[in-house]
């Protein structure tokens, strides 16, 4: 810039025509076609500079740095410079402190060090080290020197002495002069030493002290600064506090004035509303009024239509049952006139055959509960019990050991093809006989959970007793298996009545098929007193006898073989899953089901069947899951199946199993 400023001015009628100028080209005579494309760098030399960002380093980190600038001293007697200042990256007994690898990256992150832990410095500092690494090394160099001209020096000096010594060594005096010389001389190099010294240590001290001052002086002017800074934020923080006080007391006046508002209108809005609810009470009263006074004039009109037509209808039901009254005296009459002339005439077959024909043609007048009053009426009730197990074994095509003439063989077949086949009715609205069969399943439930844990504690009890014969006398004694008897249980009907009234049978022997034997009943017992309905007529008490004998001997022949299933996983070192629905079902609501589905078996028969299956599953889990907390608990369940919840009012002290059970 001083060499632009110190050309000559221009004058002003210089300026020529730049544009018009044409500058010479840069290129050579002689140069090749690409010259003009070629860089610069290849043109001409040029140094090798780094391309990148330049990162100086003096070593790395908890590594000392070399400076022997104490050592200047020695030949810089001004001691301008000052000691070299504390860095603790670069002390080395910091290097525990550093080999923590959370320190290093906290000082990577600030950029102290580089990713090879070398410690970053700047150009000034980088070059202040290197001249005095420079100098350090001059200094060493000169000190060579020196000491190999004193070495050189004393050589010649010990070189003369022995010359001389050798040529005069009669010259006494001269070679003590010489060693005289010598050691006065290195006698005066001592002392300049030791002044040097004795002069570098006192500016040492000087200096010292000089810092020791500066640093209180800088210390008392830091503190002064702090305590008035602290003076000062302290009278901000007082100020700022006075005007937040200011501010949230405005705010506080502002917001009791909004919620006084917002009171008054809400009170004014409430009042409205209820103004406007009143009303629109008042008007509805009104309407409801209207309304009612209305509807209880249509009522009474009703009414009155209703006692005229009730009057109208008793009149004709009385004059009909009148006259079907009529009617069945006359049949009385005209059936005890065919008694007395069908006595009277025993032993004449034309006049029997006459008699039966009019009994035939009488008989179809009747209604169908007394169609077979004269033969199927006298029979007595074992026969007809008799009968209803015919009818079950025929059902499922069992042979039967009747012959065709015999009456309990023809009893069957009436009850068959016309109490089975034509009967129409739902019973399942009669209160009475939905009470009495409900009660006899319950009961029945009861007996039969008893029963068929009886006959599991024996089998049980039996394979127990012969595993152990087994292992005592080496017989042949095999374990017991049910799977050849799964198929014959239950399937002859003389061996249990269809009535079914259990009773506990003492002294039987354990067998794994379980037979109905054990199932007896009072067979002098009316069909009247055991069904407690005396108001329905033979023909439906017996349907009804069929279809819950019927679901009987089906509940306990499904129960028994799942139970007896059951032993034998037991046996074979398994055990039965149990579905905790099954568990929780309630008993009288699968009571009431069952019961309404016996007596409503002409109109959904499917219920039946289905209610029969649930049934099963029902009573057969609560046997299995008694039996598997006392009797065939395993070892070891790896199921790990948790306590089930019994909802058929049982408690857990009687769901224990003993040879008499009484739980329910």
């Amino acid at each position: 810039m001083i060499e632009l400023l110190s050309l000559p001015r221009r004058h002003a009628n210089q300026v020529e025509n730049v544009a018009g100028v044409r500058f010479k080209s840069g290129l050579p005579i002689n140069s090749l076609p690409g010259w003009e494309h070629i860089p610069l760098n290849s043109k001409l030399p040029m140094l090798k500079c780094p391309g990148n960002q330049v990162i100086f380093s003096k070593n790395k980190i908890g590594q000392a740095v070399r400076d022997d600038r104490h050592l200047k001293h020695e030949f810089d007697p001004s001691g301008r410079d000052s000691f070299p200042e504390y860095n603790p990256l670069h002390d080395s007994n910091l290097k525990t402190f550093y080999a923590n690898e959370r320190n290093l990256k906290r000082l990577r992150e600030n950029g102290e060090i580089t990713h090879n832990n070398d410690v970053i410095c700047n150009l000034k500092d980088f070059n202040e080290y290197r001249q005095q690494l420079h100098k350090s090394h001059l200094y060493y160099i000169l000190q060579d020197l020196n000491r190999l001209e004193a070495e050189q020096h004393d050589r010649m000096l010990i070189a003369n002495a022995e010359l001389i010594t050798n040529k005069d060594h009669r010259n006494l005096s001269a070679r003590q002069h010489t060693y005289t010389e010598i050691l006065q001389r290195k006698q005066l190099l001592d002392e300049q030493k030791m002044e040097r010294c004795k002069k570098l240590l006192e500016r040492t001290e000087e200096k010292f002290l000089y810092v020791n001052v500066m640093q209180n002086i800088r210390k008392a002017t830091s503190e002064h600064k702090k305590a008035l800074r602290q003076l000062r934020m302290q009278k901000h923080l007082d100020v700022r506090n006075d005007l937040q006080r200011k501010q949230l007391i405005a705010l506080k006046k502002l917001f009791q004035f909004k919620k006084d508002r917002l009171q008054k209108n809400l009170r004014s809005l409430q009042e409205s509303k209820d103004k406007k609810a009143n009303e629109e009470q008042y008007a509805s009263w009104n309407k409801r009024l209207a309304e009612r006074i209305a509807n209880q004039k249509t009522i009474q009109t009703l009414l009155a239509e209703v006692s005229e037509q009730r009057k109208i209808f008793i009149e004709n039901h009385k004059r009909h049952y009148h006259e079907k009254w009529d009617r069945i005296q006359s049949a009385i009459k005209k059936r005890s006139d065919l008694t007395r002339k069908r006595f009277f005439s025993r032993h004449n077959v034309s006049s029997k055959k006459k008699v039966s024909d009019l009994e035939h043609e009488k008989n179809d007048i009747i209604s169908f509960c007394h169609d077979f009053q004269g033969s199927f009426d006298r029979l007595p009730d074992e026969d007809v019990c008799l009968a209803l197990k015919a009818v079950l074994d025929m059902e499922t095509n069992v042979e039967l050991p009747f012959d065709a003439d015999d009456p309990i063989y023809k009893a069957a077949q009436f009850i068959i093809k016309h109490i089975l086949a034509k009967f129409n009715k739902d019973l399942s609205h009669d209160k009475a006989v939905f009470t009495a069969v409900y009660d006899r399943l319950n009961s029945f439930f009861d007996e039969a959970r008893k029963l068929i844990l009886y006959k599991a504690t024996q089998i049980y009890a039996s394979a127990r007793q012969s595993d152990k014969s087994k292992n005592g006398n080496n017989g042949y004694a095999s374990r017991v298996s049910f799977s050849r008897y799964s198929s014959i249980i239950g399937t002859s009907s003389y061996s249990i009545h269809p009535l079914i009234e259990i009773k506990a049978v003492s002294g039987r022997k354990a067998t794994p098929v379980g037979s109905l034997d054990s199932l007896v009943i009072e067979s002098m017992t009316s069909l009247v007193n055991k069904a407690q309905t005396p108001h329905l007529c033979r023909n439906e008490m017996i349907f009804i006898e069929h279809y819950l004998a019927k679901f009987k001997r089906e509940l306990l022949v499904g129960v028994g073989r799942l139970v007896f299933a059951t032993l034998e996983c037991h046996f074979q070192n398994k055990v039965m899953n149990i579905r905790q629905e099954l568990l929780d079902i309630d008993r009288k609501f699968l009571l009431k089901q069952v019961t309404k589905s016996i007596l409503s078996y002409t109109v959904n028969p499917l219920n039946f069947k289905s209610n029969l299956r649930l049934c099963t599953s029902a009573l057969a889990s609560d046997i299995i899951w008694s039996l598997q907390q006392q009797l065939l608990k395993p070892g070891r369940d790896p199921r790990r199946i948790a306590q089930p919840k019994f909802a058929c009012n049982h408690n857990k002290h009687s769901m224990q199993l003993c040879m008499y059970c009484s739980g329910s």
